[in-house]
């Protein structure tokens, strides 16, 4: 059997199938009888529904109350599966080398088989014979779809949860069997024009901004350092109108340096100026994307950025430029328009007359005499980020649904882990016969992309544009770079793109102090 096949093209959704509703929050910085039941959903109905974001971790499962008496009916059982299986996909049981024969792991050999056969004969004939019928214990076939045969959850919801888990994996985009190689990849922007690139914080790292989740250097662990227990409040809009100062303090560390754009920014305006890109879909906040010079036409920034700042009271607009010396300051940032109009009618209006002071045994209530004396404030600034509680731009759901997922013949996805919704869920539902190329430090397991390249940002899309014959000029990029790229090992189409070591040196582009050296030039 060809494990390589591609499924059929898959059709086009509306935007009402990616559209999050406005309670629903949004990610700065995954999807979704006594017997199981098993549907067989479109792709579009299995993947793109707006669900909720989830954290949660295997902990958080178990202490959930999630057992054979659990309801299936209930809106936040449902939830909870579905974050089970998030959680599942985005981080698969892997077992260690010493469990590899133990009986309750399945070899690599009866996973393919297992994946195979699925592909066969469909789900619900999955099911029937796997899960209903066959006397294979239920927790060791769950090791072929990335389950921990110790989950700590109830049999009857573990098996709810992997026959959901199967129609997910049927419905999962399948990997093209001719795209393999770096020299295939750089083959495909010589031959591409209208290619989708979606972009995370792994392109702005090279420039000392920090992205949000890498363990140990990310903005949300340096937010657990300072004592904040759950670090994405700070971006969640409620806590900002109610504690604006909190965003303030800590705003400064994500705010961007407007001076310079990394090498792979400059990749994506060569790819604009060759005729080539059709949209870069960013899900960063920095804005440096215009500073590189990409068109606002070809540019989608899906979570805002500080590009400009509203008044949350009187809803004027400024440039985000004028809030950055408050953001520096760490003092919130007041709206001058509301300032200006306080001002003249402070000044319209005649002084109030001084109440007359009660007398000894006077026992009226003055608890409130100076609840009309309270000077009203100015609005305060809000960068025109997309916070937790607020809904994407409509731009997103229309530029994708009406025109690029019809027509894009590449997807690239550099420098994000593809772990918030509904960005991640873009590569799933362009055509099957797309290709997928993915650019990050870490690999990718809940997306079949067609060619991983690991390694920094900055130095893989360099050695794609020399494979391709293309010059990608930058002053971040030394003269001599030269590049390795090695396969990983049991894959043929994951590869570690590093700098070739020169005399106990590593070349490679100018990183920490030394990218503070490389000015660009607006």
């Amino acid at each position: 059997m060809d494990l390589s096949r591609t499924v059929e093209p898959v059709a086009a959704i509306t935007k009402s199938h990616l559209k999050r509703k406005h309670h629903e929050t949004i990610d700065l910085a995954v999807d979704e009888s006594d017997g199981p039941v098993v549907s067989a959903p479109t792709p579009q109905t299995e993947h793109l529904q707006s669900r909720p974001e989830s954290s949660s971790t295997e902990s958080d499962f178990q202490q959930r109350p999630l057992d054979e008496e659990a309801s299936t009916d209930g809106e936040e059982d449902a939830s909870l599966y579905e974050d089970i299986l998030d959680a599942v996909e985005l981080d698969p049981f892997k077992p260690s080398s010493d469990e590899h024969g133990s009986k309750n792991v399945l070899p690599e050999t009866e996973v393919i088989r297992l994946h195979t056969e699925l592909r066969d004969i469909g789900p619900e004939n999955f099911v029937e014979r796997y899960i209903t019928s066959s006397s294979m214990p239920h927790r060791l076939l769950g090791t072929a779809f990335g389950f921990d045969p110790e989950l700590g959850i109830g049999d009857t919801t573990y098996l709810r949860i992997l026959a959901q888990a199967i129609t997910r994996t049927y419905y999962k985009r399948r990997k093209l069997a001719h795209v393999n190689t770096i020299d295939d990849a750089a083959n495909l922007l010589r031959n591409s024009n209208k290619i989708l690139v979606i972009t995370g914080a792994g392109i702005s790292t090279s420039l000392g901004i920090p992205d949000f989740r890498s363990k140990g250097s990310g903005f949300y662990d340096k937010l657990q350092s300072m004592g904040y227990s759950e670090p994405e409040e700070v971006f969640d809009i409620q806590n900002f109108d109610e504690d604006p100062s909190i965003f303030y303090r800590l705003a400064g560390d994500i705010m961007p340096d407007l001076n310079r754009y990394s090498p792979t920014h400059a990749f994506i305006k060569l790819l604009q100026d060759k005729g080539r890109l059709q949209t870069n879909y960013t899900q960063n906040i920095d804005n440096l994307e215009e500073l590189a010079g990409i068109d606002r036409s070809r540019l989608i920034q899906c979570h805002g950025s500080f590009a400009t700042a509203t008044c949350r009271k009187c809803g004027d607009r400024v440039a985000g430029s004028e809030i950055f010396d408050d953001i520096r300051a760490k003092r919130v940032a007041r709206c001058k328009q509301c300032q200006n109009r306080l001002a003249e009618r402070a000044r319209l209006q005649q002084p109030k007359p001084k109440r007359a002071k009660p007398r000894r045994y006077d026992w009226e209530d003055s608890s409130n005499e100076d609840a009309d004396d309270a000077e009203p404030e100015a609005g305060v600034m809000k960068p025109d980020i997309t916070f937790f509680g607020e809904q994407l731009n409509d731009d997103f759901f229309n530029r994708f649904t009406q025109r690029d997922q019809k027509e894009t013949d590449l997807v690239i996805v550099i420098g994000t882990s593809l772990q918030v919704k509904p960005v991640s869920e873009l590569p799933q539902y362009v055509p099957a016969e797309v290709p997928l190329i993915y650019v990050s430090k870490q690999q990718i397991e809940h997306i079949n992309f067609d060619i991983q390249l690991q390694g920094e940002c900055d130095h893989v899309v360099y050695e794609l544009c020399r494979r391709a014959g293309w010059k990608l000029e930058h002053e971040m990029i030394p003269k001599d770079l030269k590049v390795q790229v090695a396969p990983i090992d049991g894959f043929q189409h994951r590869w570690a793109v590093t700098p070739i070591k020169q005399g106990g040196l590593v070349d490679g582009l100018f990183h920490g102090v030394g990218a503070d050296q490389a000015q660009h030039k607006r």
